[in-house]
């Protein structure tokens, strides 16, 4: 399927997830959708909100579905890298980002000790927090501090299949990137894919992996 769950159906299926350190109810009020909201939060065709001008592309979450404070934002890919540089400027800890690739909607970020609510296996989670580990020293782009590694398509497996491992060929040398260079490489990537849309968020907390995901 290649589908991570989220939102409404995420806390239709809460009671039943006993195995992640989250579990959501129906009247769970610090976990709001989109569909609550009454519709999406981006849609093709809207304009950018910054520039008035341009086709929204890039749709910027940093609730993440919800989870935290923020104010969503539509971005073309003219005006994306530099609200991205400026959005991930205040990105604090570490994460591995997911090279987004392929037809995938959506690059959402999943904290370390919310994965296996996720449906990722022991294996992910083990090996994400491994890699963690490494992260610290220079940026391969401009030789600050990097707080991010960079994992090329090819270290996933591209079904994105859930209750299976997903992640391969982690044991050898990635790019590891700080906030600035990791929201430049986003916005090369994204503008890159020449989706109509695609909605994106920040990491937030202390260890955790950006991931593609959608139908």
């Amino acid at each position: 399927m290649g589908m991570r769950r989220t939102g409404r159906e995420e806390r239709e299926q809460g009671e039943e997830q006993t195995d992640g350190l989250r579990v959501y109810s129906g009247d769970d009020d610090e976990y709001e959708d989109e569909d609550d909201e009454g519709g999406d939060l981006f849609e093709i065709g809207q304009v950018c909100d910054i520039c008035q001008k341009e086709d929204g592309r890039v749709g910027l979450d940093p609730t993440c579905r919800g989870s935290y404070d923020g104010n969503p934002i539509l971005l073309c890919f003219s005006c994306a890298p530099a609200e991205l540089a400026k959005a991930w400027a205040g990105v604090e800890g570490v994460s591995a980002i997911v090279e987004p690739f392929g037809e995938y909607g959506a690059h959402y970020y999943y904290r370390i000790d919310e994965m296996p609510a996720y449906q990722f296996v022991r294996e992910d989670t083990e090996a994400i927090s491994w890699l963690q580990l490494t992260i610290g020293d220079a940026c391969a782009r401009c030789g600050e501090q990097s707080h991010h590694a960079w994992l090329p398509r090819d270290t996933v497996d591209a079904r994105l299949p859930e209750g299976e491992p997903v992640f391969r060929n982690l044991d050898r040398d990635l790019d590891h990137l700080c906030n600035n260079c990791a929201a430049a490489a986003l916005a090369e990537t994204y503008a890159s894919l020449e989706l109509p849309l695609i909605t994106v968020e920040l990491p937030r907390g202390a260890m955790g992996v950006m991931m593609p995901t959608g139908e």
